[in-house]
């Protein structure tokens, strides 16, 4: 599933090419799945017919991002939101996307090509036939943008349609706040890849994150970190992942943070620590550096994995069912546990359960 790093590269992408363009031509498949609109509506077709009027002739305005939604705001005070889901992506054709999808052999293309790099050959693989076929193959949608004479194509692919495309309007969107304050959006918690405060001089993007404005919705502070991780009885991996809490965090993600700090993704930290409020403990002092340090810096590259610290985990952390167990480059083993129906790699060595504190300070929540 694309996370928060692959869902701000598509948003970098959106926001280097498309800005300024007018939609000028749009192809709606009839598919209720990926427009919840026309899964009520008693007339589905007249609903896309509307739907696909709206978006002709608008001109793309901005572009912005929260955890794994992001969305196209147009001049007519509308603004698209889509989710990528499990399989979704955005394509622009002939614009080339540096992201290489993990699932179905795509970590050992990513090993491949960086050992490439590494032995000083920088030439680019040439374009498959998929990706030189437009529309590309799961086309759920696409536009035909214009300016200037110029044209670019986009669209939305997404094998297995768990993808969400919504058309919202209202003054409650006129802001990316009111956004952020109205359904699907207002049940999401931090990003925690967005800073507290934007520098107060800000430089014209080029790349890295297209949209590090937290809306409103700012991360918590180590202590407020602190009382949420010791409210909580569930394992760090299967909290990490609830979007309630961390909108962003998917699968690779969690399991990275809880890697990088050296826990076990089934630890229930708050059975194991004291119900201290004023004081942070190192394991989760370490767990908060984490999980800010792996969302900034994985959107800071927009999820190319050739620009990640050689110590992280995701690329090492695929093929489950492989004869032979993976290993880091450091040469520890690699292994994978099942927690809350989702599979997660750790390294056994280095991620050990935390051995049990005096409860004298743990207080039980009324």
């Amino acid at each position: 599933m694309p996370e928060v790093a692959e869902v701000a590269h598509v948003c970098a992408l959106l926001r280097r090419n498309v800005l300024g363009y007018t939609i000028s031509k749009v192809n709606l498949n009839h598919d209720p799945l990926l427009f919840p609109v026309l899964k009520d509506s008693p007339n589905p077709e007249k609903e896309l017919k509307e739907l696909k009027s709206s978006l002709t002739d608008s001109v793309i305005n901005s572009v912005g991002r929260h955890g794994k939604y992001f969305w196209i705001r147009l001049n007519n005070n509308r603004v698209l939101l889509m989710h990528f889901g499990m399989t979704g992506m955005v394509k622009l054709h002939n614009v080339k996307s540096h992201l290489i999808m993990m699932e179905g052999g795509g970590d050992k293309k990513a090993l491949a090509k960086l050992k490439k790099a590494e032995n000083g050959d920088h030439k680019e693989d040439d374009a498959n036939e998929e990706e030189q076929e437009w529309p590309p193959r799961f086309s759920k949608f696409n536009m035909e943008l214009t300016k200037n004479n110029h044209t670019i194509e986009l669209a939305f692919v997404d094998a297995r349609r768990l993808g969400r495309v919504r058309l919202l309007s209202g003054d409650e969107i006129e802001t990316d706040e009111g956004l952020l304050n109205t359904r699907p959006l207002n049940a999401l918690g931090p990003d925690y890849s967005k800073p507290e405060v934007l520098p107060k001089k800000i430089k014209p993007f080029v790349f890295g994150d297209p949209d590090p404005d937290h809306h409103g919705r700012p991360r918590l502070s180590v202590l407020d970190f602190n009382k949420l991780i010791l409210s909580k009885k569930k394992p760090i991996k299967s909290l990490l992942l609830d979007q309630a809490f961390f909108a962003g965090v998917g699968n690779w993600v969690a399991d990275e943070i809880v890697f990088q700090a050296r826990i076990h993704p089934n630890e229930v930290i708050s059975s194991k620590l004291p119900y201290d409020l004023e004081t942070i403990h190192p394991v989760i002092q370490k767990l908060y550096d984490s999980l800010i340090g792996i969302c900034e810096e994985a959107v800071k590259v927009e999820g190319d994995v050739s620009q990640f610290p050689k110590d992280w985990l995701m690329l090492y952390r695929w093929g489950k069912g492989r004869k032979e167990k993976r290993k880091t480059p450091q040469g520890y083993v690699l292994d994978h546990v099942t927690i809350g129906g989702r599979t997660s790699c750790y390294c056994p060595d280095l991620q050990k359960m935390i051995k049990v504190e005096s409860h004298s300070k743990r207080q039980k929540k009324a």
